[in-house]
């Protein structure tokens, strides 16, 4: 009992840290400092599991993708040194973020409780809503160090995090689509109108078409019809609540799409892939992650600032700049595994997650980003988890069967 009330209090610090404390302004520049705080207590308790600790683990479905992307770090660190004339340690300390994936070996040498792991997700993604709920009223008044706007109908709050409350959705959608209890639209709920707020015109589409695939697919679902005929007037009760919203993601997509190659991030995707090469080998190894004080630092400062172009707005593609190849085929691997391997029934909200994430692949980069690794090694280590049990569960079947 005391060992688990342990795992749960070092994977919260953990996640806090992996959010940076959810970058609140009094912090300052102690945000940086708790993500890097993170990375040394995952190192730490991994050591000395591996040291004193020889328990054996479930399988490790994702070791190859992990470490595909542990050699992208080492090759893009490299390369970043030698045509970036970046040094190895400033490096070392940008790409910190990736050091979460370590997370995934700690987990498995915790063999933490699954039950407890669902219930400390939706914990974060209840806290998000809160605190995306405080912001918004104490709003001119700004409480965290994160990007704020006001266009497009709504205010736009973009606090690290985010990714709980997706797949907080997909957990509770599941439990209400195989009960019709309404009870599990308590979160929702809430969880919509953050979406909404966001003003995010691909993540909301994502998550209602999602949505509708779990109607559709997902063979437990209790009253399909029902099902859809109350997704149908939801949905129109929302555009009427948030009609002013819509219509300005509406007008603005429009907008977009008269711009045609003259598109903001097309522009930014051609820049990152061509002219932002200065070696043939970077097209593999990447050109290693940019500390914000070097003069390559500066160079994406620029970028940002004179031609807005954002790494962070190309997805995967700002990933391969930066981490190269090896990093992509880490994603890639991740993502065709987590669909392709068997889990238990109960579980399967995770792989409509994992699908929610592939299709904002091109725009989100969250990969490269402390607070989706830490929830992404989260996510695999419960497939995992769920993998043997349906293995277990098989095997012994077949076993009945045979006797």
């Amino acid at each position: 009992m005391v060992k688990r009330w342990v795992n749960i209090i070092i994977l919260s610090v953990v996640i806090l840290c992996s959010t940076s404390f959810y970058k609140f302004s009094f912090l300052g520049s102690f945000q940086s400092a708790f993500e890097l705080m993170g990375t040394l207590i995952i190192f730490v308790l991994l050591l000395f599991h591996l040291i004193y600790s020889h328990q054996k683990s479930i399988k490790k479905n994702f070791t190859l993708a992990v470490i595909l992307i542990v050699i992208s770090m080492i090759t893009s660190m490299i390369t970043a040194y030698i045509t970036r004339e970046q040094r190895i340690i400033h490096t070392m300390l940008a790409q910190r973020a990736l050091y979460y994936y370590f997370l995934y070996f700690l987990l498995h040498q915790l063999k933490f409780d699954s039950r407890d792991l669902e219930k400390l997700i939706i914990f974060f993604a209840v806290l998000y809503i809160g605190l995306q709920l405080l912001q918004t009223v104490l709003y001119p008044i700004q409480i965290f160090d994160a990007n704020l706007s006001t266009d497009r109908g709504t205010l736009r709050i973009y606090i690290p995090g985010a990714h709980y409350i997706a797949i907080g959705f997909f957990m509770y959608l599941q439990k209400f689509l195989r009960s019709n209890k309404f009870y599990y639209t308590l979160l929702l709920l809430p969880i919509f109108w953050v979406y909404v707020m966001r003003g995010g015109r691909q993540p909301l589409a994502i998550l209602i078409l999602v949505t509708v695939l779990f109607v559709i697919i997902d063979r437990k679902v209790k009253s399909r019809v029902f099902m859809i005929l109350l997704g149908s007037l939801g949905a129109f009760s929302a555009f009427l609540i948030f009609r002013d919203i819509f219509m300005a993601l509406f007008i603005k997509s429009q907008q977009d799409i008269a711009l045609g190659e003259e598109y903001i991030r097309i522009k930014c995707a051609r820049y990152y892939i061509t002219d932002f090469f200065k070696s043939q080998i970077a097209y593999i190894t990447g050109n290693g992650m940019y500390y914000p004080h070097s003069k390559y630092g500066k160079l994406i400062a620029l970028n940002a600032i004179k031609y807005h172009y954002h790494l962070g707005d190309i997805g995967l593609i700002g990933n391969y700049a930066i981490y190269g190849l090896f990093f992509v085929l880490g994603v890639i691997l991740i993502s065709i595994k987590s669909l392709i391997i068997k889990i238990e029934s109960e579980h399967v909200y995770l792989k409509y997650f994992v699908f929610a994430v592939i299709l904002s692949i091109i725009l989100g980069g969250g990969f490269a980003n402390a607070d989706f690794i830490c929830l992404c090694v989260m996510v695999l280590y419960l497939i995992d988890v769920s993998n043997q049990s349906y293995v277990q569960n098989n095997h012994e079947k077949k076993n009945s069967l045979v006797t």
